[in-house]
């Protein structure tokens, strides 16, 4: 038996008009799922190991919220695929938050998840409303070669 493999060409165009998705149980044995997931996508877009272990991590910290956060028995999460960028959307229906209230410091344990993705992404939009549910938007660009920029 033959195995299909996927195979990206250097410098073919990459990028998807529709996003891939996956609604994925709240449990966290299946954020593994989001993770392989995300790093293939990383890898479609080009990214370098280091950029693809960033997304890991950012989604890892995403979906780790809704888990622990939204109470909902199931989440969904988006990814889209551009030349050298990734958008990723995790969306939740549990019962939101007040965005307002991030802005001050964390209480006692927990509460840097947001704090993490920021850094690991180059932009971040988050929107949820009380009793509406969340959606949390993380964008990476991939990084320059260490060289520069090629020419």
């Amino acid at each position: 038996m033959e195995r299909e493999t996927a195979e990206v060409n250097k410098g073919e165009e990459i990028g998807l008009t529709q996003p891939v998705s996956l609604t994925l149980p709240s449990s966290p044995g299946y954020v593994l799922l989001a993770r392989l997931v995300v790093a293939q996508v990383g890898r479609l877009a080009g990214f370098g190991p280091e950029d693809v272990y960033d997304l890991k991590l950012a989604v890892t910290e995403a979906a780790t919220n809704v888990i622990r956060h939204a109470a909902v028995e199931s989440y969904e999460v988006e990814y889209r695929v551009f030349p050298r960028a990734v958008e990723i959307t995790v969306i939740d229906t549990g019962g939101g938050f007040n965005v307002a209230g991030l802005t001050r410091p964390p209480e006692g344990q927990g509460g840097f998840g947001l704090a993490v993705i920021r850094d690991l992404v180059d932009e971040l939009i988050l929107d949820s409303t009380e009793g509406g549910g969340t959606r949390l938007k993380m964008i990476r660009h991939a990084s320059l070669p260490v060289n520069g920029p090629e020419t």
